[in-house]
């Protein structure tokens, strides 16, 4: 009598489905568990035909992001992130695709994963849209959100701790004597940014710190963040700079406030302190050095692989993870007490 999927099945104690997955190389089942189903069936002499490279297939992962971003690569923040999850997935094997999206009923990655049948997804960035990840999670796609999390869906998320590293920057200000400290960035659409603004009005209040509406400026809509900086700062110049230093919610506009600041002969750190968000490259050789909250960009990118993988793998799937990473203080010499 021949050996059936069911005998299999039975005496591995799985069901039918998942030998019959491990068997074709079909749907998501452990490589461990696919070493199992083919070993036991070649024991009890189920006709079976391995492929030599099926247990070593490699597996395709799609990284997705806002076309606003452009060029992942040339970010000087996700440009470090796609660095770790590159080579995250290098050591498993993975192929990795990248592919934009510019609306939310964009067809791209349904017919990338018609063409190659994608195993995963890494949605990059504020600007991925919801629907699109609930749609994966339909398909029965593993998905893990970076730089991002929707509260309403149990979808993996590695973010920083946002509100924790700008509380960092303001306490630092405030030991160095500031007490006008204003605020420059947005848009609060992008949850990231909320929560560093929030993490600015809380740190302001724990102070006792009654913070004045003029010193802030927050934009309502994306664009490039040093324009954004520069015209930030030009605003708190027309107000009369009514503060002694500026927090800027990313580094790139920290940058756009001091091309502000040199064109209208305010000297950084004498006149104003500055400090930044992110610690990207750039910010240790901008004059003055930029003081700013480190983020690990790179771990940031090889964590979000990691759990990827193993969620392809069928571990700890039940259960959705929002890795929250901690965040260093950088104190360079753009802050100085006020005079």
């Amino acid at each position: 009598m021949s050996v059936t999927l069911r005998d299999i099945a039975e005496a591995l104690g799985i069901s039918v489905t998942t030998v019959s997955r491990a068997l074709t190389g079909q749907g998501r089942v452990s490589s461990e568990t696919r070493e199992r189903v083919i070993a036991k069936a070649l024991e009890m002499g189920y006709d079976f035909k391995p492929n030599p490279g099926s247990l070593n297939d490699h597996k395709h992962i799609c990284i997705v992001f806002n076309s606003r971003l452009q060029s992942l690569s040339g970010d000087p923040f996700y440009g470090s992130v796609l660095v770790g999850v590159e080579n995250e997935c290098q050591k498993y094997g993975y192929k990795v695709f990248l592919q934009t999206i510019s609306r939310p009923d964009d067809r791209a990655i349904w017919e990338m994963h018609q063409a190659v049948r994608l195993d995963g997804l890494i949605f990059v960035g504020a600007d991925v849209y919801p629907n699109i990840v609930q749609q994966a999670r339909q398909q029965g796609i593993p998905a893990v959100l970076i730089d991002n999390w929707i509260p309403e869906m149990n979808v993996d998320a590695v973010v920083t701790d946002n509100c924790g590293g700008i509380m960092r920057l303001v306490n630092f200000l405030v030991s160095q004597g500031h007490e006008r400290i204003g605020f420059i960035g947005g848009p609060l659409s992008h949850r990231s940014l909320q929560e560093r603004y929030d993490g600015y009005r809380t740190a302001l209040r724990e102070h006792g710190i009654s913070r004045q509406q003029e010193w802030d400026w927050i934009h309502s809509q994306p664009g490039p963040q040093v324009d954004q900086g520069r015209q930030g700062m030009e605003a708190l110049l027309a107000r009369g700079m009514p503060v002694t230093a500026v927090v800027t919610d990313n580094d790139s506009t920290a940058y756009g406030v001091l091309q502000a600041c040199a064109q209208a002969g305010v000297k950084v750190p004498e006149d104003l302190s500055l400090v930044g968000f992110d610690n990207v490259e750039l910010s240790q050789f901008v004059n003055p050095p930029l003081t700013t909250v480190h983020i690990p960009k790179q771990r940031m990118g090889a964590i979000a692989a990691r759990r990827l993988h193993e969620l392809i793998e069928g571990q700890d799937a039940d259960v959705a993870l929002r890795i929250v990473l901690g965040t260093e203080l950088i104190i360079r010499h753009s802050v100085q007490p006020p005079q």
